[in-house]
């Protein structure tokens, strides 16, 4: 049956007004009925993941999420609470939220977490402590798994504030100063994927942000001891492939990597190859350079599987990243890394770039 057919539009219609009125039982009836119809339908199962995680019904609602990733891996909602559920099950609780100042002004983005996966995630949440940094205004952040990876403990959005889009307004000509207007009490929309020469005054800042927390920091520290033991310099590329393929989200050839580890590796200390990848197949294709994964390093982090590969990148002393911005924003947060490369479509090959003055994606 169609995707759009009526019958099943209108009957997602209703289940998703009694998830919003708290109708928590009459919701997940709802979604359950309409996956019977159509097993397949990808806002039903986001819709039944968060009225079994409003019942307190962990597991399933993580069942419910992975059904819906499955189908729709590049979708940021079900990616960020299955993430964060999954992560609590295994870790417990994040730092309980600041209460916010009554006194301050705000500015908040409650659309974080569901525009875009992790790496678009920091881009934003770097993004709102910058321009709040700049104006002296405080945060107000949704939860998402930034909390748990790295304790942050901003207030929750406490009520609505005037939505501002970066489509409308220059966000990032607001944050350095070149247009006046600042946007105290509201709401940011946006992917903030912005070239970075316009952040780079900010990049401590940035940098700051996203340590390590305190349940995760001993996992990756591990997996960083065994990746120094066997080798003395630390070459990290990303293969994406689960969720890219067409149009912006271009795939580049493994080819290109391997052509890239030749002409650097004989120049190399005791180099180490290591392949962060979503596909574990990936690897094989620069087998010439013996490469590590997360597999071999023994680590693991329940939720955010993906963290010890984004952690790696930020720690390589060589780096090339996909055209995406989960390795991108690890290469803007690596400070060990004396050369970065990123695939250019345009000239075939890899080719050197400056994270801190570069185009997110090509």
């Amino acid at each position: 049956m169609a995707e759009d057919s009526s019958p099943l539009a209108a009957a997602l219609s209703l289940a998703e007004a009694c998830l919003q009125e708290g109708r928590f039982g009459e919701a997940e009836a709802g979604f359950r009925a309409l996956l019977r119809a159509q097993p397949g339908r990808f806002a039903a199962l986001v819709g039944l993941g968060g009225a079994l995680e409003l019942q307190g019904r962990r597991d399933e609602a993580i069942t419910a999420y992975e059904a819906a990733i499955a189908i729709g891996p590049g979708h940021a909602i079900p990616f960020t609470r299955r993430a964060v559920l999954a992560f609590r099950r295994a870790f417990g609780e994040p730092p309980p939220p600041r209460r916010p100042n009554p006194e301050a002004s705000c500015i908040s983005m409650t659309t974080l977490g569901a525009n875009g996966r992790f790496g678009n995630q920091l881009l934003q949440y770097g993004f709102l402590r910058m321009y709040a940094a700049a104006h002296g205004l405080e945060v107000e952040a949704p939860d998402w798994i930034g909390r748990d990876l790295f304790d942050l403990d901003d207030p929750l959005p406490e009520g609505p504030l005037q939505p501002v889009s970066e489509e409308e307004v220059d966000l990032v000509a607001s944050l350095n100063g070149v247009d006046p207007a600042i946007h105290a009490n509201a709401d940011l929309w946006g992917y903030c994927c912005y070239p970075t020469a316009s952040l780079s005054r900010h990049r401590a800042l940035f940098r700051g942000l996203f340590r390590p927390g305190r349940r995760v920091r001993p996992i990756v520290a591990a997996a960083s001891q065994r990746l120094r033991e066997a080798g003395e310099t630390l070459v990290a590329v990303h293969l994406r492939r689960g969720d890219f393929g067409g149009g912006r989200f271009w795939v580049a050839p493994a080819a290109w990597y391997g052509e890239w580890l030749e002409a650097i590796w004989g120049s190399l200390r005791r180099p180490v190859l290591y392949v962060a990848t979503d596909d574990p197949a990936a690897a094989a294709e620069l087998a010439a350079f013996s490469p590590l994964t997360s597999a071999d390093l023994r680590a693991e982090v329940p939720g955010a599987e993906f963290y010890v590969d984004f952690h790696v990148l930020t720690q390589a002393d060589r780096l090339a990243i996909s055209n995406s911005s989960f390795s991108f924003v690890a290469a803007m947060l690596n400070e060990a890394a004396t050369a970065f490369a990123r695939p250019r479509r345009d000239q075939s090959r890899l080719a050197p770039f400056d994270p801190w003055d570069a185009e997110v994606l090509l």
